[in-house]
């Protein structure tokens, strides 16, 4: 008789560790989950703010090659515009 209850007694207390240690090793794994994701999600903000710098900073740059062109640039007369004095007369001539 002791010998039995001894056994259930044993088998009892090893049910009631293995349920409760599932429950922290599934905790733990959630826990790891959000820990991994939030990682993840970083990583990727990081990455994507890593792209926006390079993109403006080519934006940049090419502006400033335009700016630097167009200073360079030489301003074409145009011979065939009419100046504004002979619009002047041709308005006085009317």
């Amino acid at each position: 008789m002791k010998k039995l209850a001894f056994l259930a007694l044993g088998s009892a207390a090893l049910a009631l560790s293995a349920c409760g240690s599932k429950e922290a090793d599934t905790l733990n794994e959630a826990e790891a989950q959000n820990v991994e994701d939030a990682a993840i999600n970083n990583l990727a903000s990081e990455a994507a703010n890593a792209a926006e710098l390079e993109a403006l900073g080519n934006q940049a740059q090419d502006l400033e090659n335009e700016s630097a062109a167009a200073a360079n640039a030489t301003e074409e007369v145009d011979n065939t515009a009419t100046s504004p004095s002979e619009v002047e007369d041709d308005v006085q001539g009317m």
